[in-house]
């Protein structure tokens, strides 16, 4: 059993009216059986003014393996103490994907 890990930074641009959610595509060099992500940074603020944060969320999580892609999603948010998602915002976060790969052997049932 071989472990690997990948990086991405997923970008998210300017947004104002919701939370914004992504789905990212991790490719391997080998079939994986189990993943898991963390965040390995983020950047988030209000775009062009200046506002007192109220409530925001950065997270990932691994939505399914299909043979060597692990797909990711990712939930980003921001919003003042207004109660609605009026302002707009925008940043990134640096997401590491780490999975456990099946070796040639474990494929080939030896």
């Amino acid at each position: 059993m071989a472990m690997d890990f990948a990086r991405r930074r997923i970008t998210f641009p300017a947004h104002a009216g919701s939370p914004q959610d992504v789905d990212v595509e991790v490719s391997f060099p080998l079939p994986v059986s189990r993943a898991e992500t963390v965040i390995n940074g983020f950047n988030i603020g209000f775009t062009g003014s200046d506002h007192e944060l109220f409530r925001h969320e950065v997270n990932t999580a691994v939505r399914g393996i299909d043979g060597n892609v692990v797909t990711v999603r990712a939930v980003f948010s921001l919003r003042d103490s207004s109660g609605t998602f009026d302002d707009s915002y925008d940043g990134f976060i640096d997401v590491v994907v780490i999975a456990e790969l099946r070796g040639e052997m474990e494929q080939g049932g030896a």
